[in-house]
């Protein structure tokens, strides 16, 4: 279950001095600033006021006034009201979604603000360009702004303010998972808004911090975050709030199996929502009560729920909590071999699944092209700022440097003159040549097309060749009937193979990295295969660690019939399961095992916890230091999930900084998918690759496997 951040996305605006009173109707104040017999300042005062409380509900209306208040303040000469108005435009444009004109008068605004030495101005516009970039997933760039903005808060001793750019910096590290950033800033959140009685950010920062807890598996203290934001809203009467803390306390109590406390935090949280219509809200509780009540399991109740849950869902167009009901549903009439519904309501999970991957590859186009037309106009506001400033000194300088061009110009069309005849003559004689090797090279050009194609055609053979090798979907799904399988060649054939045996009611499977990738690791990965091959069948070995010393043994024997020293070979992750002697066995040259398990928690709860065996450091090959390869065992547990894998996925670049996944990220990654179908958890896994990697390279072949007992 994903946990969605509570966000302390405050807009602040450049808003000045406002000498108005309370209660006046915006008619009177319109009336004032049509009023030309009034002073300029008084006419500002009141546009400025109709005009801010236009922006949420008429950002049109707002940006007419503004620019007319805009217009007034040029003239009069008062740059306080000029950056008002700039503020008041740049905010409704925001909130039309209009992100190019927004930063445009953000930065107008700025500038306005920087002449004048206005500290607390500046900090106020560069916390909205973070805002602004934050809303197009570029952290980088939002970070940038915040940090921009914090400092100029501290140097004005606004502490308000400075909480709210710590929660807007805390925000864009739990977007990154860089949790212990995004915990230090929401801290800070917490001890500013504690220190000032800010109770409503006092609760943001508790729910903020008990998510981020949440993500991190730290149950306990999620658990007294949540329940001290649930204190607060109930003292301050934030029902919407309160809703939300029940939500996340429900779902921390169904992580941990706990379903009477889940059900009871999920029910109080769906009766406040109906007090105050919040429609959206109930839809998030029936797909959770959907989800609770298949696991108890009560499919009648479960069934109801997701009914209900569809019904709103379809009302407000939320496609993601309807597809996640249309699942559940088809997963409980397959339980209750009622298999015609199970499979019209696949059908429509699987209907909405490809409708919303189309919006999420539209939606990423256009951000992609508004962030580029946003930067783009920020580049060119900041060009055009930088020639105002020099604009008078180039004045001085353009009559002497029109002389000196004009020189200069002669000089070169001289040159230039006997250039051209002096190359007119060396043409002629090089023409004659040019026609010549002109000839050679398109000769060349097309027997180098051809060897490459020749060339592709045999990799593109020799990858049909390996595919051979390996275990087809049919036979892997006819001994591991819930299995998913992640394989992704660097090139057109890979390094990286997979490779399973059925014998004496043993079912061995691997995920084995040959060295190298592409020609030369699909050769290493044939010998490899068949080394594993003729030690299960010709050599009769069922041990896994003595499979891996026969099939090191053999990889070497067919190599060192070359007569030279050839140091290739592979790491792999090997798994035996005996069902007769509920035996799990496993032994590993280079790549660990992984495994989720129920285990038993100190307060006698059951939970789901994720281990490793280590592999033994050595490869199937050549090694100085030889030894025989070790030999684990488990318990065979229904419900136990192993994951077998290569070092592909951990060690690809890419994220906003171009760095390496790593393993503990996607051991985080793996545990967060915990609960979900394993055919699910391989579309996100290969989604996270894909969005991880950007436009970069893959770095090298990717193989996961995932076997649920």
């Amino acid at each position: 279950m994903k946990h969605q951040l509570k966000t302390p996305f405050i807009l602040l605006f450049c808003f000045y001095g406002f000498y108005l009173i309370a209660q006046t109707k915006p008619d009177s104040l319109l009336a004032v600033f049509n009023n030309i017999s009034l002073s300029d300042t008084v006419r500002l005062k009141a546009a400025n006021r109709v005009a801010r409380d236009f922006i949420n509900n008429n950002p049109d209306s707002a940006i007419l006034l503004a620019q007319k208040q805009l217009s007034l303040a040029q003239k009069s000469g008062q740059k306080k009201y000029e950056a008002t108005a700039l503020g008041i435009i740049a905010s409704a444009f925001y909130n039309k979604g209009n992100y190019s004109n927004a930063l445009e008068y953000f930065l107008k605004d700025l500038w306005i603000c920087d002449e004048r030495g206005d500290k607390k101005g500046m900090g106020i516009c560069y916390n909205n360009l973070g805002n602004i970039y934050y809303s197009h997933t570029n952290y980088s760039k939002a970070e940038d702004y915040y940090l921009k903005a914090l400092k100029k808060f501290i140097e004005n001793g606004d502490e308000m303010a400075e909480a709210t750019c710590y929660g807007n910096i805390g925000n864009v590290y739990c977007m990154e998972f860089q949790y212990p950033k995004a915990l230090e800033y929401f801290y800070k959140y917490k001890d500013i808004s504690e220190k000032n009685g800010d109770k409503e950010g006092l609760s943001a920062s508790y729910g903020n911090i008990g998510v981020v807890y949440l993500n991190q598996l730290n149950y306990p203290k999620a658990l007294k975050c949540f329940l001290k934001q649930k204190k607060i809203c109930e003292e301050t009467g934030n029902k919407k709030s309160l809703a939300n803390s029940y939500v996340n306390i429900g779902i921390l109590f169904k992580s941990q199996t706990n379903y009477p406390e889940a059900l009871e935090n999920y029910l109080k949280a769906l009766k406040l929502q109906a007090e105050i219509g919040d429609i959206h809200g109930k839809a998030v509780c029936f797909v959770n009560l959907s989800f609770l009540y298949s696991e108890i399991p009560d499919y009648k109740k479960s069934l109801q729920f997701s009914d209900s849950a569809i019904t709103i869902c379809k009302e407000i167009g939320d496609l993601e909590n309807e597809r996640l009901a249309y699942q559940k549903r088809a997963l409980i009439y397959a339980k209750k071999n009622m298999y015609k519904e199970a499979y019209e309501n696949h059908i429509k999970f699987k209907s909405l699944t490809d409708s919303i991957f189309n919006i999420y590859n539209t939606k990423q186009l256009s951000d992609s092209k508004t962030r580029y037309e946003v930067e783009k106009k920020e580049s060119e506001l900041k060009t055009q700022a930088e020639a105002q400033q020099t604009i008078n000194a180039e004045e001085k300088k353009r009559q002497q440097v029109v002389i000196y061009a004009i020189a200069g110009l002669l000089f070169l069309m001289a040159f230039f003159a006997v250039f051209m005849f002096n190359r007119f003559k060396v043409t002629q004689k090089q023409k004659g040549i040019i026609e010549k090797q002109k000839e050679t090279v398109e000769e060349q050009k097309h027997l180098v097309e051809e060897k490459q194609k020749e060339i592709v055609d045999s990799i593109t053979y020799a990858k049909r060749l390996q595919q051979a090798i390996l275990p087809s979907n049919e036979e892997l799904k006819k001994y591991l009937p819930d299995y998913f399988l992640l394989y992704k060649p660097k090139d057109i054939i890979a390094g990286d193979f997979y490779w399973m045996e059925h014998l004496d009611e043993i079912i061995y499977i691997a995920a084995a990295d040959s060295t190298g990738h592409g020609v030369p690791g699909a050769m290493v990965s044939v010998v490899c295969s068949n080394a594993i091959n003729r030690a299960v069948k010709e050599f009769g070995l069922r041990e896994t660690g003595k499979i891996l010393d026969k099939t090191r043994e053999l990889v070497l024997e067919t190599f060192e019939k070359s007569g030279e020293e050839i140091k290739d070979g592979m790491d792999i992750s090997l798994l035996s399961i005996d069902k007769n002697k509920k035996q799990i066995s496993w032994s590993g040259a280079n790549n660990h095992l992984w495994y989720i398990v129920n285990s038993i928690g100190l307060n006698g709860i059951e939970k789901k916890e994720l281990k490793e065996i280590v592999a033994d450091k050595q490869p199937i090959g050549k090694t100085d230091h030889s030894k025989p390869f070790t030999t684990h065992y488990l318990e065979l547990k229904k419900g136990d999930i192993f994951y077998l894998m290569t070092d592909g996925y951990p060690d690809q670049f890419g994220g906003s900084k171009g760095k390496k996944f790593k393993y503990k990220q996607l051991e985080e990654l793996l545990f967060s998918l915990n609960g979900e179908e394993l055919t699910h958890q391989s579309e996100i896994l290969n989604a996270k690759f894909e969005e991880w990697k950007g436009n970069l390279e893959q770095v090298d072949d990717v193989t996961i496997i995932g076997i649920k007992i």
